[in-house]
């Protein structure tokens, strides 16, 4: 039924493909090319007669388009709504948006007028986004920098485990957004590619408003 030069080509198909897995970084890519080197193998295999080994790759060739399908799912394009819109675009834009909405929802909503929101030296144990209005950085009574809409705070903490290093106050009608910071550090187990985003992030936050206050000072 198959000739010796059919197998040697199914073969060494199969070969290809397993080495182009090797050169692919995205996931999704990775999974395409394992499926169809494993698809590869299994014909080869049916050619020369170990049905046996045919089985491993058709449950091999089953996790991965179990995984394909979950990838291509993960990153359908998820509605963002208008009043959140420019914060994804401006600062989580490395994150899918289905990943950025998953992570919005784990917040709560707050509000807060002419109040103090962090003291300094104590140990933070939410991370906040401002949504509206402004908040007041202090250190002494001196004013070292005004955050507005998109800005965070006590990220310093989540990234350092270390306690404020500055009096943080809401100004009037200040709206924001915080999340539990023990939940987010359970991302460094459970997902991994969702913590380095988010540190990524915060880390560029936390840069641009040391290169501010210098500025002010």
């Amino acid at each position: 039924m198959f000739n010796l030069i059919d197998e040697i080509i199914i073969q060494h198909l199969g070969f290809i493909f397993t080495f182009l897995a090797l050169s692919v970084k995205d996931m999704l890519r990775l999974r395409v090319i394992l499926a169809i080197a494993q698809i590869l193998a299994g014909v080869y295999q049916v050619m020369i007669g170990r049905y046996d080994v045919v089985i491993w790759n058709g449950v091999f060739t089953i996790v991965n388009v179990y995984h394909i399908i979950r990838i291509i799912n993960e990153r359908k394009v998820v509605f963002i709504p208008e009043e959140i819109k420019d914060i994804y675009e401006n600062i989580f834009s490395d994150f899918t948006t289905r990943e950025f909405i998953n992570f919005w929802n784990l917040g709560t909503y707050s509000n807060s007028s002419n109040s103090l929101l962090i003291k300094e030296g104590e140990k933070q144990n939410n991370l906040l986004l401002i949504v509206d209005g402004q908040v007041t950085v202090k250190r002494n009574n001196d004013t070292l920098n005004k955050l507005g809409r998109g800005k965070f705070i006590a990220e310093m903490s989540l990234i350092t485990n270390e306690p404020a290093t500055a009096d943080i106050y809401s100004n009037e009608n200040t709206r924001y957004i915080s999340w539990d910071q023990n939940e987010l550090k359970h991302f460094q187990v459970s997902n991994k590619d969702l913590w380095i985003k988010l540190h990524n992030i915060l880390s560029k936050d936390l840069i641009q408003k040391i290169k501010t206050t210098n500025q002010n000072e």
